[in-house]
């Protein structure tokens, strides 16, 4: 970008007025939403559609779910946006976080991509984190052990899942979730997957790291459930966002919902029903 491009949109109202409003937290979490002004949208778009789905199923509550939590900070924003959003469409929402506590193992071989993530990494300060949550519940352990333990305490319908587990492995780990009856989830979950883009030095694949589970997932015999990029329309999108990239839905075919009439409910990123 040239001196002068660059010099316009920096002084750009709309860059200005963004800044101020994610810098100060200004309006509600889906007027922010609209103008791509806050803290992981994504998180923010998938609460949303998740709390919306819900309401047009008649659900009362609804489930939230991060695989991989590190720090915890987009925890407490998905906490956050779950109960802003869930009070004021009369919905329950529970959130839940799930992560190993000691920072990523050592990869299993290439495909879980050690070229870029080493073990130790995003160690997490469980107590210090459990101490700054309020409703959101922290799973700690394997996620091959703690995802049927999910299962069996029944929790709401899962809406939307974050997977940010970097490796290959653990993402598959995580898949098992997906093996759970139907009402386990909404018949439409909004996932987002955070290693997917192409950011110049990671260089995912269909190989490796979360594509390549996703690919081997939709490979898996039978039509009952698949995972599926979303095609978001331009016009829906006020500002650009690099996370629409990286949202697939997951469609439970079989599910008992799943023919249930809905429209309205595919949101988008600016807050209008399409």
């Amino acid at each position: 970008m040239d001196s002068a491009r660059l010099l316009r949109a920096v002084l750009s109202p709309s860059i200005i007025a963004r800044h101020i409003i994610k810098s100060f937290s200004l309006g509600s979490v889906e007027f922010r939403l609209s103008m791509q002004a806050l803290e992981r949208a994504e998180y923010a778009f998938g609460v949303r559609q998740a709390i919306y789905l819900a309401s047009k199923l008649q659900r009362d509550r609804v489930s939230v779910v991060e695989f991989g939590v590190g720090t915890g900070n987009g925890l407490k924003l998905m906490e956050h946006y779950a109960s802003e959003l869930g009070r004021k469409y009369g919905i329950a929402v529970e959130v839940y976080g799930f992560d190993l506590g000691t920072g990523l193992p050592p990869a299993e071989d290439y495909r879980d991509m050690p070229y870029i993530w080493k073990p130790g990494d995003y160690r997490m300060e469980a107590d210090h984190l459990q101490s700054r949550l309020k409703s959101a519940k922290l799973i700690l352990g394997e996620v091959r052990e703690t995802v049927p333990r999910f299962v069996q305490g029944k929790p709401a319908p899962i809406g939307f899942i974050s997977f940010d587990l970097d490796y290959y492995s653990s993402t598959v780990s995580a898949f098992q979730l997906f093996d759970s009856p139907d009402e386990i989830f909404l018949p439409r979950v909004v996932c987002y997957f955070d290693d997917v883009g192409s950011d110049g030095w990671a260089l995912h694949c269909d190989y490796v790291g979360e594509l390549r589970a996703i690919r081997e997932f939709n490979e898996r015999p039978g039509e009952c459930h698949k995972l599926c990029p979303v095609h978001i329309q331009s016009p829906s999108v006020n500002y650009s966002a690099y996370w629409l990239d990286r949202l697939w839905i997951y469609h439970r075919f079989s599910h008992s919902d799943y023919n249930s009439y809905v429209r309205g409910t595919n949101i988008s990123v600016a807050g209008r029903a399409e």
